[in-house]
């Protein structure tokens, strides 16, 4: 998916051939030359191909932290909708919560755009990059973008921009197609191209009380610009950097092992040619043993006093000291982005108490919670957008009442009362007893399951031990 998204952006951009936005459009963009690099790095490392990955490919670091949120907010999140012509376009939208959460860690948030196509309302989820802020309210409210898009018609290219401007309870559309086969861009007419031809160039909704593009967007602090651009969960100061470290680290293990693989010493001596036709020698190898020349390398004697003509090198692999190294970067990254130990490290490898855990848990429930609030202030905002186009398209009423639930939310957040829940249910028989050990002692499963006794007759002090 990333890598489809990067390639998307990274064409529109290479699309304006060394010229600004505004000297291609005229439109003045809300993005600095600082934010315009951030985005892109943000692009090149969640797609794998940050500048370091040639060398060091991606350890999978920004998938795992990614996956981990939108896998919670998705396992947490219940949505009820009133008005049958929305709910089908939320209920939707709420099965795509997982795409909002990536877009958010990784990108710094993403555009939903309403759209009415084929007789039904439907949406597009656009990332930043792909959308440019042109402006936004006082309170941070994404007032005006460019949201640009590549179109390729057989062999030719295009470049389409939508300029989207909210204000007095207006909110208006542009549309500007660019032809793209040369070196320059080129403005033509929509008709130029058959997925634009029946596009309107302008139009405008009147009488609306917020903007009919709605911002998903992270709640980090702005610090490379101090503008309201948002940045990406993974753009926090110094994260880039540990990610960088952690790619290059996991590539040292990896060829710490490769380095380990055990060979074989020979002299030359024990070696026949190889000849094809023509008598030409294409190489050396020991017969007998196909198996064994992948190990063999041909040398002089061994250089040992006792001449052996064979000798086995096994170098001792440093794997412990490797992984301890890479699991401090992952803590010092968990850390920095503030989102608890265990989350992306090997929690079992940490010497820590089950309170120490808990904490842990917490600070990953403040991410969650941050990003779970911003997604129940802006469904609203999308329920109220796609009410206001079925009442204009005549698909059903304004109404816009949806209920958004968290399931467990309550329990997450007081670590006492899940854990009363949980030993409610293993004494009920519907949970096992490790499963205590692991959700709130910090153990993974085999650990867990090692640690509890098997006897039946212990006490709970006994079977989970004391705090």
């Amino acid at each position: 998916m990333f890598e489809k998204i990067k390639g998307f952006f990274m064409n529109i951009l290479n699309a304006f051939h060394g010229y600004t936005v505004e000297e291609v459009t005229g439109i003045k963009t809300n993005i600095t030359n600082e934010m315009y690099r951030a985005i892109n790095l943000w692009a090149d490392m969640a797609s794998g191909h940050a500048p370091w990955n040639e060398k060091s490919p991606s350890c999978g670091i920004l998938d795992q932290i990614a996956g981990r949120l939108h896998m919670m907010v998705s396992r947490e999140i219940g949505l009820e909708v009133n008005n049958p012509a929305i709910e089908k376009a939320m209920y939707h939208l709420n099965d795509n919560v997982d795409k909002i959460v990536d877009y958010i860690t990784l990108f710094g948030g993403c555009v939903a755009r309403p759209v009415f196509s084929n007789g039904k309302l439907q949406y597009q989820l656009i990332p930043l990059g792909n959308y440019l802020p042109t402006r936004y309210d006082f309170d941070g409210t994404l007032t005006g973008a460019l949201i640009l898009k590549q179109i390729i018609n057989g062999q030719h290219k295009f470049l389409l921009t939508e300029e989207h401007l909210y204000e007095n309870e207006n909110h208006s559309v542009k549309c500007t197609l660019y032809n793209n086969d040369e070196q320059t861009l080129r403005k033509v007419s929509l008709a130029s191209c058959p997925q634009t031809e029946n596009l309107t160039e302008e139009y405008t909704w009147h009488n609306v009380k917020q903007p009919m593009i709605i911002e998903f967007r992270s709640h980090c602090v702005n610090k490379i610009d101090g503008s309201n651009v948002p940045v990406a969960l993974i753009g926090a100061e110094g994260v880039p950097y540990l990610v960088k470290c952690a790619d290059e680290q996991f590539e040292r293990m990896n060829w710490e092992q490769k380095s380990g693989e055990r060979k074989m010493w020979a002299d030359r001596d024990l070696f026949v040619k190889r000849e094809k036709k023509g008598n030409k020698v294409v190489g050396s190898y020991i017969t007998g043993n196909e198996d064994l020349n992948r190990l063999i390398m041909q040398v002089e004697g061994d250089g040992s006093l006792d001449y052996a003509k064979v000798k086995e090198v096994s170098p001792t692999l440093r794997t412990a000291e490797q992984n301890a190294m890479f699991q401090q970067i992952l803590r010092r990254i968990e850390l920095t982005m503030n989102i608890g130990k265990g989350t992306i490290s090997d929690a079992e490898s940490v010497q820590q108490t089950a309170t120490q855990y808990n904490g842990g848990r917490q600070e990953l429930y403040a991410i969650v919670d941050k990003i779970e609030d911003e997604i129940e202030v802006k469904y609203q905002t999308c329920a109220d957008v796609f009410a206001y186009m079925a009442a204009a398209y005549g698909l059903g009423s304004a109404d816009s009442t949806i209920v958004i639930k968290w399931n467990d939310d309550a329990t997450r957040k007081d670590i006492t009362a899940a854990k009363q829940i949980e030993l409610q249910e293993i004494a009920s028989g519907v949970r096992a007893p490790w499963e205590y050990r692991r959700d709130f002692m910090g153990e993974d499963e085999e650990t867990a399951k090692v640690n509890v006794p098997q006897a039946q007759t212990q006490g709970i002090e006994d079977i989970f031990g004391k705090e």
